[in-house]
């Protein structure tokens, strides 16, 4: 259950996380300012829902939600094929999409089957059409800060006025309103919010999770800079007692 988190994984994950700022040169300020900054935009907006409570309310709703069903849970990645997708509808699985990859739903003959298994997307803002028809289809997103998508983020804000929503970031201060389960990408980061609200992982199954190709629903990316991003991913997920990835 959620606080009672292996505290042994958990400095892992931090771990990992300030190796990739290392490894990628990026700035743990910058990722803290951006996460402040984000949750400073969101709260002046006014909307009820947009507030403290509101973030940490919306969080457990997709938490009851993902424990009250009975079942897999799964992590619908960038690299998923519908027949993955058919799969886990026709197993009656919950859904946790990894932003654009909500696209895949549009290959589905009956794409309002996949959207009703959905129960939340994880988005850091560049999802593209998929996470857009999300937003229209009313889906909790739980939005990642990082010191590189400011302009994704701003880009989004004005899509999801009163939408619920709650927050993560990913370094070891603690931001009132924001939780960082662990994670790097979209894909690895929904398999630690998944774990962080109390699903085993013993339930969770990986669709479209793999280091060796840039899936298809990756969006605008460069090639060789999201493979390296994938390596990190798969040690993450490894980390979380995944096995088998590709």
């Amino acid at each position: 259950m959620e606080g009672q988190e292996d505290p042994t994984r958990k400095s892992n994950l931090l771990q990992i996380q300030d190796e990739i700022r290392l490894a990628f040169g990026w700035s743990l300020e910058r990722d803290v300012d951006i996460a402040k900054w984000l949750i400073d935009e969101l709260m002046k907006q006014g909307y009820p829902n947009w507030s403290f409570d509101g973030f940490n309310s919306n969080w457990s709703n997709v938490k009851s939600e993902l424990l009250k069903r009975r079942g897999c849970v799964c992590i619908v990645g960038a690299a998923v094929e519908k027949y993955e997708v058919e799969k886990a509808i026709e197993k009656d699985c919950s859904l946790i999409i990894a932003d654009g990859s909500a696209g895949v739903f549009s290959e589905l003959d009956e794409p309002a089957k996949g959207w009703n298994q959905t129960v939340a997307i994880v988005t850091d803002g560049d999802g593209g059409r998929g996470l857009d028809e999300a937003i229209e289809r009313g889906i909790p997103l739980i939005i990642h800060a990082h010191g590189d998508n400011r302009m994704a983020l701003e880009s989004l804000i004005p899509k999801i006025r009163s939408h619920p929503i709650s927050l993560t970031h990913q370094t070891r201060h603690g931001i009132l309103g924001m939780r960082n389960p662990g994670g790097f990408t979209d894909g690895d980061r929904a398999a630690c919010i998944a774990i962080a609200m109390g699903v085993e992982v013993s339930r969770i199954d990986l669709l479209g999770t793999r280091s060796d190709i840039v899936g298809k629903y990756s969006g605008v990316t460069n090639p060789e800079r999201k493979l390296k991003k994938l390596v990190w991913m798969k040690n993450i997920l490894e980390v979380l007692g995944f096995e088998g990835i590709r």
